[in-house]
């Protein structure tokens, strides 16, 4: 995939050069300026998780036969990659142009950065390059409550190998840098950055290349210094590999749509995802929510984002995220309960929402569906079966099958009996139920049906307010609600007198006047609607609502409570609106059919694509939070791959569903090498001369398919050019490769 510049006005937005070991933030004009909120000002850098190692580098040019010196501090030209970035400082001086180009290898304790300078002139150049460096040995964010205290840090001169190496004064952790290249010389400037100086040449007409390696260790020197010396090495061989893997993610799964704004984005999406991917030795290997706010891993966005991955074929991944948050969720609960967060240090700052649990045990049986993969499904099983114990013992100290406590929305007070827990928990029973009749528990399997059947029965019931046409935030009393209400005006206050905006001080009268109103009325148990938050459309989102119900919804929210971008966090606040919360509503909307407005909501996500870094979405839209979010892919390959190319998997039966649904002006799609199970499927359907052509391919023999939806009122239809019928709109294929011709 070619590189996305920048634009213009996205200089001092920041960007990352990103690997599964380390990764390297800045901003797009090549500087290292503080960023981020969780450790201020320290976000940016290059980070080791579960450490950083420095803040920035900066680089200095002088001309040996002029003297003349230049600062490269500003690139007018960024270019991002899949694989790493490039900036384009243009001429820096007469005839002669630089390039700084950075990749991050995978697996590997370190980043490479290359100074190409590009000599357009008839004579040769003879040029020092000199580089300092801010060495910043610390932890990560939460370290402090865990008792990790940063300490200060010293800096060396390797004499015997040109290099600078720097360590913690109370920590193994150790920094190595250099170039690869011999002959540096240390530049003594007293009070000054430690810098090193590199002579070269430049042919004329030509270009020369300095390497420089950063590496370290959480460990021992020796370690980091082994490091930079492989990457020394190597740095050639592991940038075709890292090459080599982002083309191998980008065929994987591979679509052609007629809206090729929206196929880029589904490119890119599965792109910002592998650039979240954190391995940290003694911690695990997993999906992260974002950069740069949260490199490190959650509950909930991981259920969002494991149904992109396995939706697009990427099984090992999803098995590492779902063990790391297992083993994490284990160590720091061990009673069934799955964490909300947990740093690359093990430090667990929420032990888990309610929901988090049920998405997490939904989400394995999920991948059941996609991967077949039974030996995975019995790890799992003990942690899924624990994890419903929890749910409906432990959080549901009523037994009505409502879990109590704090879902996705955070609200201070809402650690109710909340509808995205007990949409959720319908769908972990689902899952537990599918699971169970695979391992052939078949008693488990036929609880967990019936109660998943109950609970969907119960939320339509009970969480259903007519007058309102919606699903209620909650489920409770009256002197619960009155309790939210009060807990929201607590948590605008929390913010501080100077920090409370107009709307905040509007918001804090609606709710002091649903107080007034609810003090009124009887002490009814029933559903309550306080913020109207997005995940009210979870029951649609998941199926359980009846159709009318959903689509009553549906329209209300698209009149009422959606912004530029998609539905407002809060209907009461009507301000932030997120790629998650419109990805769910462009699910709920295919979940019914509906694909146009499905795809309406798709559009909104694609809207804020490249707003501040090429090749990626905010986490806020259109541009602010985040800069990359891992659970933005759930909007964008959900809607595609489960409804419009209508793909429903049944792995361990090798049998596939497809079941396309087109928006109005589209006609020709196609996917290619969908893993599924260890098979690999592909699918097309396309509008000819001679009529509407669907083609089904398998790379493994003994899997069947059900094609769906193909009816046409008088149709004739000939599979593998013999005539057949459609029952129901429906035709049953095998075997490796199958054409189905549908004749008006």
């Amino acid at each position: 995939m070619a590189g996305t510049p920048n634009r213009a006005e996205n200089q001092r937005d920041p960007y990352v050069t990103a690997g599964d070991r380390a990764y390297l933030i800045g901003t797009q004009d090549g500087d290292f300026p503080d960023l981020g909120g969780h450790v201020r000002g320290e976000m940016g850098g290059l980070w080791l998780h579960p450490i950083k190692l420095i803040d920035g580098f900066w680089a200095t040019i002088v001309e040996g036969d002029t003297g003349r010196e230049v600062t490269l501090s500003k690139s007018p030209r960024f270019i991002n990659y899949p694989h790493g970035n490039r900036f384009r400082y243009g001429l820096v001086l007469d005839s002669l142009e630089v390039e700084r180009f950075q990749f991050s290898p995978d697996g590997q304790a370190g980043v490479v950065v290359q100074y190409k300078f590009i000599n357009s002139a008839a004579r040769p150049r003879n040029l020092s390059l000199r580089l300092s460096v801010k060495p910043d040995l610390l932890p990560v964010w939460f370290s402090d409550q865990i008792g990790i205290k940063d300490a200060g840090d010293t800096v060396s001169w390797l004499t015997s190998n040109s290099l600078f190496a720097a360590r913690d004064r109370e920590h193994p952790w150790f920094l190595v840098w250099g170039a690869t290249q011999p002959g540096a010389r240390l530049v003594n400037q007293p009070d000054s950055l430690p810098t090193s100086s590199h002579s070269l040449s430049v042919d004329a007409r030509g270009s020369a290349t300095v390497t420089f390696v950063f590496a370290g260790s959480t460990t021992t020197r020796k370690q980091a210094e082994n490091a930079w010396s492989y990457l020394a090495r190597h740095h050639a061989q592991l940038l075709e590999t890292k090459h080599a893997h982002y083309a191998s993610i980008l065929q994987r799964a591979r679509i052609r749509i007629p809206d090729q704004r929206l196929q880029e984005v589904y490119s890119w999406v599965r792109i910002n995802a592998e650039w979240l991917v954190r391995d940290v030795p003694g911690i695990g290997r997993g999906l992260s929510g974002g950069l740069m706010e949260y490199p490190w891993w959650f509950g909930t966005d991981a259920s969002y984002s494991l149904q992109a991955l396995m939706a697009t074929g990427d099984f090992a991944l999803v098995k590492q995220t779902l063990r790391l948050l297992r083993s994490q969720s284990a160590k720091a609960n061990g009673n069934g309960r799955i964490l909300h967060e947990v740093t690359t240090n093990g430090g667990v700052s929420n032990p888990g929402n309610t929901q988090e649990t049920a998405q997490f045990i939904y989400t394995v049986g999920r991948f059941l569906q996609w991967s077949g993969d039974l030996d995975f499904a019995r790890e799992m099983y003990p942690a899924m079966t624990q994890g419903l114990h929890w749910l409906l013992s432990d959080m549901d100290r009523n037994g009505n099958l409502f879990p109590e406590g704090y879902g996705i929305m955070e609200v201070l007070g809402l650690n109710k009996e909340v509808i995205d827990v007990a949409v959720y928990t319908q769908l972990a029973l689902e899952g537990a139920a599918r699971v169970a009749g695979a391992l052939g528990d078949v008693q488990a399997a036929a609880r967990y049906r019936e109660q998943a059947a109950q609970l969907a029965t119960r939320i339509n019931q009970r969480f259903w307010l007519e007058n309102e046409v919606s699903y209620g935030d909650f489920y409770g009393t009256r002197e619960e609600a009155i309790g939210v209400a009060e807990g929201a005006i607590k948590q605008i206050n929390l913010k501080g007198a100077e920090e409370v905006t107009e709307r905040d001080r509007q918001s804090i009268g609606f709710y002091q006047e649903l107080r007034r109103k609810w003090s009124g009325l009887p002490d009814t148990t029933r559903a309550w609607i306080t913020n109207e938050n997005w995940v009210i459309v979870t029951p649609v989102e998941t199926g359980i609502a009846p159709r009318d119900r959903a689509i009553r919804l549906l329209d209300r929210i698209r009149k009422e409570n959606v912004g530029e971008y998609g539905p407002y966090l809060s209907a009461t606040d009507k301000q932030a609106m997120m790629t998650i919360s419109t990805g769910v509503q462009a699910v709920a909307e295919a979940k019914y059919g509906r694909m146009d407005q499905a795809l309406w909501y798709v559009d909104k996500i694609v809207q804020t694509f490249n707003r501040k870094l090429p090749g990626s979405i905010s986490e806020m839209m259109p541009d602010y939070g985040c800069f990359t979010i891992a659970w933005t892919s759930y909007g964008i390959v959900v809607p595609l791959i489960l409804h419009v190319f209508g793909i429903e998997p049944d792995a361990p039966n090798q049998t596939v569903i497809l079941d396309p649904k087109l928006p109005s002006d589209w006609e020709d799609i196609s996917i290619e090498d969908l893993p599924i199970g260890n098979n690999l499927i592909s699918f097309s359907r396309a509008r000819t001369g001679r009529g509407v052509e669907y083609t089904v391919a398998a790379r493994d023999t003994g899997w069947k398919f059900r094609l769906k939806g193909v009816a046409l009122p008088g149709a004739k239809y000939f599979l593998n050019g013999k005539p057949v019928s459609a029952p129901a709109g429906e035709i049953a294929l095998s075997g490796r490769k199958n054409h189905l011709l549908v004749v008006p």
